[in-house]
């Protein structure tokens, strides 16, 4: 199957940075098995972040690649819950963001959601993941990011689920 996806920030967890990462993805499965699949995302991202403290904030677009673990655990009923971990890396181009950290960034998501059937080859898909975005500590600074995101999908092609 192939997915496209949007993906907005619905709930800000980050204390110190706060940053709003709004992404566009377009994934396709590269495994499926009995309700596991593994799928990669092609990821556009806009980056905004506001000043904080000693942090000026910025703004920029990223792009990069997450690879998703999903498992459907039930896919008996006309919305299949789904849990979801991945992890990815992006590259942030622009003047602005990340202001006082590295180009590269690192994500890690993780959540739950639905894949509701419209047609035998068309799904829609609605989850709630949590994201983390940092350099993951390899230069010192480092502005993390982490937001709860609404993602919404549409699913097209044949699959197992």
């Amino acid at each position: 199957y192939r997915q496209a996806s949007l993906s907005v920030p619905a709930y800000q967890v980050s204390s110190k940075e706060v940053g709003h990462p709004y992404r566009a993805m377009f994934g396709y499965c590269l495994f499926e098995r009995a309700g596991f699949l593994l799928q990669q995302d092609w990821v556009l991202s806009y980056l905004d972040a506001d000043p904080v403290d000693s942090s000026p904030g910025g703004e920029g677009v990223g792009l990069g690649s997450d690879f998703l673990f999903r498992w459907h655990f039930n896919r008996r009923y006309a919305f299949v819950p789904s849990f979801d971990f991945g992890a990815g890396i992006q590259y942030a181009a622009g003047q602005g963001f990340p202001a006082d950290g590295s180009r590269w960034m690192f994500t890690v998501l993780g959540g739950f959601g639905w894949l509701i059937p419209v047609r035998e080859d068309r799904k829609v898909s609605l989850s709630l993941r949590y994201t983390h975005m940092s350099n993951a500590g390899f230069i010192e600074n480092n502005s993390g990011y982490d937001v709860v995101h609404l993602v919404a999908g549409w699913r097209w092609g044949r699959s197992a689920d």
